[in-house]
C-alpha cells in the first residue's frame, strides 16, 4: 500500500513580467517573503551570477540570495537589478536590507516545476522553494 501525504514544506512562486530584468527582480522580491523582510535599509551587498542556461541563472541567483542573506545576517528589504544578459546568462543585483538574522530558513531553490520562458511578450518564471 502506498499513499501521498500533504507536504507543506514547499512554496511555488509564479512570476510574470514584461522583461527578464523585471521577472528576476520580482522573483528575488518573492524570495524575500519566504526569507523574512527587514524593516530598514542599513546594509547592502551585490550578487553576480554567470550560468549556462536561463533556468540555471534563476536557480543560481535565488540560491545566492538565500545563502548570502543567511551568511551576512541580512533580512532583505529591496533589490535593484544592475545588469542582465539573457544571451549569455548573467545577472548582477544589489540587495538592500537590515542587518538582522533572517527569521525563516529556505532549505533549497529547486529545479522541480522550474519554468523560465518568454510567452506572448512576457517573461514567465515558476520556481519551487523547499522551506
Amino acid at each position: 500500500m502506498y499513499r501521498y501525504l500533504e507536504h507543506t514544506a514547499d512554496e511555488l512562486l509564479e512570476v510574470q513580467a514584461a522583461s527578464l530584468s523585471e521577472a528576476l527582480q520580482d522573483a528575488v522580491l518573492g524570495s524575500f517573503e519566504l526569507i523574512g523582510r527587514g524593516v530598514q535599509e542599513n546594509t547592502e551587498f551585490e550578487i553576480e551570477v554567470h550560468s549556462p542556461t536561463l533556468k540555471d541563472l534563476v536557480v543560481d541567483l535565488l540560491q545566492q540570495v538565500v545563502a548570502q542573506c543567511e551568511i551576512r545576517e541580512v533580512s532583505p528589504v529591496g533589490v535593484t537589478v544592475l545588469e542582465v544578459n539573457e544571451d549569455e546568462p548573467f545577472a548582477k543585483i544589489l540587495i538592500r536590507g537590515e542587518h538582522a538574522v533572517p527569521p525563516n530558513e529556505i532549505k533549497a531553490v529547486t529545479y522541480h516545476l522550474l519554468k523560465v520562458e518568454q510567452k506572448d511578450g512576457d517573461w514567465h518564471i515558476n520556481v519551487l522553494f523547499d522551506v
